[in-house]
């Protein structure tokens, strides 16, 4: 019997190509402040609110043509970092312990950070099939490679892709970055398509997408800003002047611009995928960190996201519901389905679809959505957390702990108290509080979230009062220890102008000292703030008089 060897590099080679053709790959496309009923596509077939009367997203309309659109798909919280680290690990915000921007109790709680968690990067990479992985655009709280990705486009030695990255081309610079890339727009699109040609087709590839756009402030370039500045001046306004306020924050041009100029890359990934072969093979993901702020706010002080209530940094669904659409192997091309998914859940999804082995570890909350994919509205989905949770306890907006479990979503106002219970499947405008009527209801989903919260140690809003309080004691005692510094160095150099300069130096200790006395009062006040929509900013800045800033502010 004849026996055949082949050189081991052939038959590496041999197997990685097999690995190629036979695993899925995987991309996701992350918005930043994308609100629910921002694209053109309807989140829920049966709400024609769900879509934008004026925005269009053609490239969102394709891949929901291709794929399923989710009508009750969650971001984790109800704003951007929080979000961010969940998807990242597969976690609720309160077992991240990192559930708003600027969560002062986290440093307190994970120092350590989150170098070497068991990442998304790590769902596909441990199942022996020679994935490779790549994060591009906005980040987290550390730098991606440190979760495991192989590539990122990481600007800083340091510090993590933010905010300001699409904004300026670096944080040392502050330079602000050419018109002609707004909000790195064309960065994303340059570094994830040469990602792509060098690997798709040759090894199975996750891919995460994260935009800087449409988080303000808004950009986009002339050709875009053209075209719908015209469109804008075609429409009938009203002539009412209230009418007219509201219709200009909803209809607005830039942001019209901004979101289609993001939309096209989208239309470029799916035609590069199918010219080398792999659309049928990949999953492409599409969705957002929270809900939108860039919407009409009422005189009563009030927001909605199409039909639903509030925005960003509120629990109500306006914060946290957003687009999810998802396209790939097994899902059918326009469907809709109506099962509660969150973004927590990507990481199993990823790893079952993967064909991953290996057992994910203990602390992941999240459930694979493989058999809602297939069988949309008949799948379900297996958590280990009790419900989908949106713990929020920031220290400067309104503190909400909040769980759905089937049709039904607790919220509980974590400054008073206070409950509210909607069935959120035939009232998702949440109108019609429940909390008197079914009290039973209420208190087993208040004791069910508050021994999750209590288990993975996801603190309370008095532990973000107290973090903050001990932030800008540590603040001031900094600013004290500048001043120090800077005498000392003005007394030795002793300048011509030495009044002046000094002058200028304590100037800028007593507006920061302001600005401290200030942010305490405001926060203060806060603690007992009753209100489900609004924050005591206003209020207490009126009764100090200065800004949280520390300028003062001139009596009418």
């Amino acid at each position: 019997m004849k026996k055949f060897w082949f050189p081991l590099p052939l038959l590496v080679i041999s197997i990685f190509t097999s690995f190629a053709k036979d695993s899925s790959n995987f991309i996701i496309i992350y918005m930043d402040d994308l609100g629910w009923h921002q694209t053109s596509v309807r989140m829920m077939d049966s709400e024609p609110m769900s879509k934008h009367s004026f925005y269009k997203t053609p490239n969102v309309e394709r891949l929901a043509e291709m794929g399923m659109c989710f009508s009750n798909g969650y971001a984790p919280t109800a704003t951007c970092t929080g979000s961010r680290v969940s998807i990242q690990f597969g976690q609720t915000s309160a077992r991240t312990q990192y559930r708003y921007v600027f969560d002062v109790f986290h440093k307190k709680q994970r120092s350590e950070g989150y170098a070497g968690q068991y990442s998304l990067a790590d769902s596909v990479k441990t199942a022996g099939k020679n994935y490779i992985t790549a994060h591009f655009g906005k980040g987290m709280t550390e730098k991606l490679k440190l979760v495991n990705y192989d590539f990122t486009d990481e600007y800083e030695e340091h510090a993590p892709n933010g905010n300001l990255h699409g904004e300026k081309i670096d944080i040392p610079s502050r330079e602000d970055l050419p018109p002609d890339n707004p909000k790195r727009i064309y960065s994303l699109i340059d570094e994830s398509m040469k990602f792509l040609k060098k690997n798709a087709g040759k090894r199975p590839f996750m891919m995460m997408v994260s935009h800087y756009s449409v988080h303000v402030p808004h950009a986009a370039s002339k050709k875009y800003m053209d075209k719908w500045q015209a469109k804008y001046d075609n429409l009938e306004k009203p002539t009412d002047k209230e009418e007219l306020r509201l219709f200009e924050r909803e209809c607005n041009p830039l942001y019209g611009a901004m979101l289609e100029e993001t939309d096209q890359h989208i239309g470029i990934i799916l035609d590069y995928l199918k010219k080398v072969g792999v659309l049928d093979n990949t999953y492409v993901m599409f969705t957002s960190d929270n809900g939108s702020e860039c919407i009409p706010r009422t005189k009563e002080n009030r927001r909605n996201n199409g039909p639903l209530q509030e925005g960003k940094y509120s629990c109500f669904e306006g914060g946290i519901r957003v687009p999810f659409i998802v396209s790939g192997p097994g899902i059918r091309g326009g469907a809709y389905c109506d099962v509660p998914v969150v973004q927590w859940d990507l990481l199993a999804t990823l790893h079952d679809l993967s064909g991953n082995e290996t057992p994910l570890p203990d602390d992941i909350d999240g459930g694979s959505l493989k058999n809602v994919f297939f069988k949309g509205n008949k799948g379900k989905v297996k958590r280990r957390a009790p419900g989908i949770i949106h713990h929020f306890p920031s220290h400067y907006q309104v503190p909400i702990s909040a769980i759905r479990i089937g049709d039904y979503k607790f919220m509980r106002n974590m400054n008073t108290d206070e409950k509210k219970l909607f069935n959120v499947v035939v009232d998702y405008r949440e109108k019609n509080d429940l909390a008197q009527k079914m009290p039973k209801k209420v208190a087993s989903m208040d004791k069910m979230l508050r021994t999750y919260i209590e288990e993975v140690d996801g603190g309370d809003v008095k532990d973000s009062y107290q973090a903050f309080y001990e932030t800008m004691d540590d603040f001031e005692r900094r600013a004290v220890e500048n001043h120090k510094r800077k005498m000392k160095e003005l007394d030795a150099n002793m300048p011509s102008d030495y009044e002046k300069q000094k002058s200028l130096i304590d100037q800028e200790l007593e507006l920061k000292k302001r600005g401290f006395f200030a942010n305490r009062a405001i926060t203060k006040k806060q603690e007992t703030w009753p209100d489900w929509y609004d924050t005591a900013h206003k209020t207490a800045e009126a009764e100090i008089g200065m800004t949280k800033g520390g300028k003062l502010i001139k009596k009418k």
